[in-house]
């Protein structure tokens, strides 16, 4: 049945496209891995807040597990000033999911993670800072108008 889902229990619950256009690409220090102290200060993990027509969501891939969780009542404006207080670099782009191109098989990563989420297809960006540079040098690329759907539960 197109549009619809089955649910526990055999019930049948109605699907909504949920948008999701534009993002933040956080920039930390955190070194909770001794492997992560080889990269560069400040930008040793990152992670995303993705906004949606139905709130923002962070999500953060870390190397013990993966976080993902609905930040209901934030704006993307007030997280963006919340965490550069926090002094991290964020970086505000426009999500391209354009390519219906496979991505190159990689490690899961924090930066991954990231690239594929916000539609970035640079298979030799690896480490955080390379993503910050890339992000940056990139910019006007990146901020086409694009849209990334998927689909979520109406209960």
């Amino acid at each position: 049945m197109a549009g619809s889902t089955l649910a526990a229990g055999g019930r049948i619950e109605k699907e909504r496209n949920c948008r999701m256009s534009t993002a933040l690409v956080v920039f930390s220090d955190n070194a909770g891995a001794w492997w992560l102290r080889l990269l560069k200060p400040g930008f040793r993990h990152c992670f995303v807040i993705l906004e949606t027509d139905r709130g923002c969501i962070w999500l953060d891939p870390l190397s013990n597990g993966f976080t993902v969780k609905p930040l209901e009542g934030y704006e993307m404006a007030g997280l963006l000033k919340w965490y550069k207080d926090q002094g991290m670099r964020v970086l505000k782009i426009n999500v391209d999911n354009t390519s219906a191109a496979a991505h190159f098989w990689a490690p899961m990563t924090c930066v991954e993670v990231v690239k594929r989420l916000i539609g970035l297809r640079e298979t030799f960006v690896l480490t955080p800072w390379q993503l910050y540079r890339t992000l940056n040098k990139n910019k006007s690329c990146i901020n086409k108008k694009k849209n990334l759907d998927f689909k979520v539960s109406l209960g």
